[in-house]
């Protein structure tokens, strides 16, 4: 994921929301469901390595002992895990924030919310 200068998220910022809303929104939410994705599992991995690589570090590191080492693994590890959670949290809305858009602003029912997000999606909002 790349981020310019100005902490833009890059894939996000692409989207355009010129025409249809309805297609901008899909575009959106599918590049954010991405990305929370790709966040989620990056972050997952990134708390099992540092838990590893910080139990693992031999002789005195930043003065810790052992031990202190361990406990200081297990909270970098927890707050990993901790934000893996919320990229989790972020990919399941943004799978449903294309539905909530449809069901409030374009049509009524929620039936025809479906049939609408799925015409999206099969037209290539994701």
């Amino acid at each position: 994921m790349a981020m310019s200068r100005d902490r833009r998220i890059d894939e996000l910022a692409r989207v355009e929301f010129t025409g249809s809303m309805g297609e901008a929104i899909g575009h959106y939410s599918a590049a954010l469901r991405n990305i929370s994705r790709r966040w989620d599992t990056e972050l997952g991995l990134a708390s099992a390595d540092v838990r590893a690589a910080l139990v693992a570090t031999r002789g005195s590191w930043l003065g810790l002992d052992k031990a202190a080492r361990r406990v200081r693994a297990r909270r970098v590890a927890r707050r990993l895990r901790r934000a893996q959670s919320l990229a989790a949290a972020l990919a399941s809305r943004a799978d449903r924030f294309r539905t909530q858009y449809a069901k409030q602003f374009l049509v009524t029912g929620v039936e025809a919310a479906k049939d609408y997000t799925r015409k999206l999606e099969e037209r290539g909002g994701e």
